[in-house]
């Protein structure tokens, strides 16, 4: 999707949503035109999914708000101060009040609407900016938040980037840059779905306004509608942890072809402060090859013994000292595994529900007095990934004075940072 296309998407959605503000709030509703290219827009809106799959769900709200329910194309709307609750009936929606009194059924979407500009939704104890909507998922239900795009990145920025103070504010200013870029470049992912992102891992991590941080909002509002282009393309803002000095090109980390953006840059050990700058992990040979034994297990879906392992090969490495394959030399066979599935293999000791920080790395091997393996050490540098932004670099760099755009510029090359709304 390129950026002008995505400027009248949006410019869309926001006029459909500003037209059902106005309705709900009994405003005259003014003439409407199809947006023209080069309109400035305000601020486009998101769809995330918060929950689905669920019986009924139960929303409040820090004052009083309108529920609106549309019916074959007809609406109704209601108001109340007290939490209510909507359920499925059959395949659509029943709205009850908090004793469990109908309201309305036989629906098709009930939208919950707060008064008052600092009001919040409320769902399950954590309170949400923008409006509820529930739409029918089969024979339960399915909720989404409709929100600004500034304000979702409130909920998604702060667990990204941490805690973080003054001289760092540059790197939550590139963090909400690469966070804004994602979603637009995601917005209409789903088609025929009721929502653009997902609430998780799959697309971005998203808490509504229990985890807001003033200087992270004030970084989101110092860039409004900032993100990252190439070639007026919206860019993949891939981000990770702390690189241990250089990234590395994607199609070198996972089976992808070459994008010119994602390539293996030094950014000085900036994220040398980390924790995870540098790290090791010991293994028994007798834990290690349980690890193995464990992958080869699940990816080939049986069970599946090896030989006591004899040897570890590093057999290549990526531009960013990262291994592209590792040989485990085991009994008379020998298991290769290549990229960032490596991690995945190896795991952990100190914690061994997580993979293994990062695949840069060196393997020490220690040997009993007749050669056999007794312990395998990992000694790398960096956690996550390893492409594109590096977030510990990002705030060493700010800390040194870097600018937000330079920032990114560093970390994503050849890219443009433009101001899009």
């Amino acid at each position: 999707m390129n950026v002008n296309s995505s400027i009248r998407m949006a410019a869309r959605i926001g006029t459909g949503l500003c037209v059902m503000v106005l309705v709900w709030s009994c405003a005259t509703v003014p003439g409407l035109k199809e947006e023209t290219t080069g309109t400035f827009i305000r601020v486009p809106f998101v769809r995330v999914l918060l929950q689905e799959n669920l019986e009924e769900v139960t929303v409040d709200a820090d004052g009083s708000f309108a529920v609106e329910c549309l019916q074959d194309g007809k609406q109704t709307v209601y108001y109340s101060s007290r939490p209510v609750k909507i359920g499925s009936e059959r395949d659509r929606l029943k709205v009850f009040n908090g004793s469990g009194g109908g309201i309305q059924g036989n629906l098709d979407e009930v939208n919950i609407i707060p008064r008052g500009g600092k009001n919040r939704l409320r769902l399950n104890g954590q309170r949400y900016r923008g409006i509820l909507k529930v739409t029918p998922d089969g024979r339960n239900v399915k909720l989404v938040n409709v929100i600004y795009m500034e304000d979702y990145l409130k909920g998604v920025v702060p667990p990204e980037i941490g805690q973080r103070t003054e001289p760092e504010l540059e790197a939550v200013k590139a963090q909400a840059v690469a966070a804004r870029t994602y979603a637009m470049a995601h917005l209409k992912q789903y088609p025929g779905e009721a929502y653009d992102m997902k609430s998780s891992i799959i697309d971005q991590l998203y808490e509504g306004v229990e985890v807001e941080e003033k200087l992270v909002s004030r970084a989101i509002e110092a860039t409004a509608g900032y993100v990252i282009t190439y070639q007026d393309q919206f860019i993949n803002a891939y981000y990770h942890s702390t690189c241990g000095g250089t990234t590395d090109d994607v199609s070198n980390v996972w089976d992808r072809k070459e994008i010119p953006y994602l390539k293996a840059v030094t950014d000085g050990g900036a994220c040398r402060w980390s924790k995870y700058y540098t790290w090791a992990e010991e293994f028994s040979e007798h834990q290690l090859r349980g690890r193995v034994e464990q992958y080869l297990s699940s990816d080939r879906g049986r069970d599946l013994k090896i030989g006591q392992i004899t040897d570890i090969v590093v057999e290549q490495r990526t531009p960013g000292g990262r291994i592209l394959k590792l040989a485990v030399h085991a009994g008379k066979d020998i298991y290769r595994f290549h990229k960032d599935r490596i991690r995945w293999v190896v795991g952990r000791t100190s914690n061994p529900d997580l993979i293994l920080p990062s695949d840069r790395f060196d393997v020490e091997i220690g040997r009993a007095s007749d050669g056999s393996v007794e312990t395998v050490t990992f000694r790398g540098r960096g956690y996550g990934h390893g492409v594109g932004m590096c977030q510990c670099g990002a705030i060493g760099l700010a800390r040194e004075g870097w600018p937000f755009d330079s920032i990114l510029g560093l970390y994503y090359t050849g890219v443009d940072v433009k101001k899009l709304y």
